[in-house]
């Protein structure tokens, strides 16, 4: 049933660009309103995320964007078709580089981390930015090993890029960057306590990783954020200039000068960011649950 379901996926993805938008929008808004009627979870996970970021915004707002999130999440997922299928054209067409000329940061002799927050386009940048480098990154394996292949495979289509489970461990990703791969890092989701520290994320407190903070110190990496937006079925990427005195002395205090920019893009795309992510899962000592 599976891979039924994946050729049919791929299949949509073959037609004109024109009626693939208008055919893959329409199934997203169909489906996005009835996962807001039907799937309560989530729906409460989104709306309870949004709320504890927004607490002053209406709650017909905080509803819009999370209806609105639903929507982009199976909207950009449904664009990881033709994102995997290899054709290079495709994706140069439909996924713009901003700043391109940022990219020569590259050329200097520093390793570089691009902190690429859960941004709905994320795998349209890593797959566009393929295009132009070899990189490293880590995923974590899915349970379903078919789809597991899938997105391993897809994520490769493009250059010569290194894929690394979380169960390998940091010390192949270390000799990586060190023969000059850029890292390709997702640093906002919450993996628990292990390997992190608590700070705030819209003013509440976060279990996140210490791993761009220990990282860049320990092989005096440039941290050099990208972030995408999607827009009527094209994504746009923008460079940003690396983190300026990043990192500091400090990993707890590096963590949360990263969680500051990162609430700032968040603020002008609030619809595109992973709200479904039970993000503040991992609680402080003594503290209640809030999922």
């Amino acid at each position: 049933m599976t891979q039924f379901l994946i050729s049919i996926w791929f299949a949509l993805a073959r037609l004109p660009f024109s009626a693939y938008r208008l055919i893959s929008s329409s199934i997203s808004m169909l489906l996005a309103m009835l996962l807001f009627a039907l799937a309560r979870e989530r729906r409460t996970v989104a709306l309870t995320n949004l709320a504890l970021c927004f607490p002053d915004a209406a709650q017909l707002q905080r509803i819009r964007w999370a209806v609105a999130h639903i929507y982009l999440y199976l909207r950009t997922f449904l664009d990881r078709a033709w994102l995997w299928a290899g054709n290079e054209k495709v994706v140069r067409d439909r996924v713009l580089i901003e700043n391109p000329e940022a990219l020569s940061v590259l050329d200097s002799t520093s390793p570089t981390i691009f902190l690429a927050p859960h941004f709905l386009g994320l795998d349209a940048a890593w797959s566009r930015l393929c295009l132009e480098i070899d990189m490293v990154t880590m995923y974590s394996n899915q349970k379903n090993p078919v789809l597991n292949s899938l997105i391993l495979e897809g994520r490769s289509k493009f250059g010569d890029q290194l894929l690394l489970s979380r169960q390998q461990g940091v010390r192949p990703l270390l000799a990586a960057m060190k023969k000059g791969r850029p890292l390709y890092y997702l640093p906002d989701m919450d993996f628990g306590e292990r390997d992190s520290v608590f700070v705030t994320f819209f003013g509440v407190k976060a279990a996140t990783v210490t791993a761009v903070a220990r990282l860049s110190k320990l092989l005096q990496a440039q941290v050099v954020p990208v972030t995408t937006k999607y827009s009527n079925g094209r994504y746009s990427i923008h460079i940003h200039e690396p983190l300026p005195n990043f990192p500091l002395d400090d990993d707890t205090q590096s963590t949360q000068v990263m969680n500051h920019h990162i609430e700032s893009w968040v603020k002008d795309n609030i619809p595109q960011y992973l709200w479904l992510h039970k993000r503040f899962k991992t609680r402080p000592a003594g503290e209640s649950r809030i999922y």
